[in-house]
């Protein structure tokens, strides 16, 4: 069962000591995102440094950039792709098949860095697994994640530049937890 606050707590500690650097990859990650066929490497990018700070290595500026070699572009497309679709097709049915799809699919982008080689179906499909064995703990950690970066938004956006570094931070840790 994950500790909830040691998670926070870990995740905050993190992002804490690298907020810097944080911040200024997930403006990278925001600008360079315009550019339509930045997203999906981008986000990659900001992953791998979530997963890098919540296995207690050194963070850089460059990590935001790691999504656009060859074999990670490739795949965080792939990912992106599936995800937009599925998301797209269900989402217009419900918004409540939206949030599943987030839940199901939320420890893929974390799985796709964890994992170097594995491909963007894999990651899903380890992803869904992931919560099919602990779907409490998924559920709880997405409802984390999305009121932290609720209260983010709340604060004109600006609250943003600390909440989803934090969040993603969160789900390195869980996809870290859950995955064993």
């Amino acid at each position: 069962m994950l500790d909830y606050e040691l998670l926070l707590k870990n995740s905050w500690n993190v992002v804490k000591e690298n907020i810097v650097t944080f911040v200024v990859g997930l403006l990278i990650t925001a600008i360079g995102s315009i550019l339509i066929v930045t997203i999906a490497p981008l986000f990659y990018g900001f992953t791998s440094m979530a997963i890098k700070g919540a296995r207690g290595e050194m963070i850089e500026i460059n990590d935001v950039f790691v999504g656009f070699s060859k074999d990670n572009f490739i795949r965080s497309w792939t990912f992106m792709i599936i995800y937009l679709v599925v998301a797209g097709i269900l989402g217009e049915i419900a918004s409540i098949l939206s949030t599943i799809i987030g839940i199901l699919f939320m420890f893929s982008m974390p799985l796709l860095v964890i994992k170097e080689g594995t491909g963007g179906i894999e990651a899903i499909t380890e992803s869904i697994e992931i919560v099919k064995t602990s779907p409490v703990e998924s559920i709880v950690v997405y409802v984390i994640t999305i009121v932290l970066n609720m209260i983010g938004a709340l604060l004109l956006g600006i609250g943003l530049l600390i909440t989803a570094p934090i969040s993603t931070v969160i789900l390195a840790y869980a996809t870290f937890e859950l995955a064993e």
